[in-house]
């Protein structure tokens, strides 16, 4: 068992480095909900991100109008490099 973990300690620092230096877009999921809500005047119900390829992410934001018009907004964002 002593070699498996051993070996398990490099591998998962590696992982968590890899995830750091990923791409991150260009404004985040908070951002963009903040926006919608300034924009429609509503209350946000739901709101999740869904990459398309290496360069773009896509915001869905669900939302109720003040007028109680349930709507879907989406926000595109490309990725930039992380410095």
């Amino acid at each position: 068992m002593k070699p498996f973990r051993i070996l398990l300690v490099p591998v998962l620092m590696l992982s968590v480095g890899l995830a750091q230096a990923a791409d991150k877009p260009e404004i985040t999921l908070d951002q963009a909900v903040a926006q919608v809500q300034r924009e429609t005047g509503g209350k946000v119900l739901a709101a999740d991100s869904l990459r398309v390829g290496r360069r773009e992410v896509i915001y869905r934001i669900k939302v109720i109008t003040p007028a109680g018009v349930v709507k879907v907004v989406q926000i595109r964002t490309e990725l930039k490099e992380k410095r």
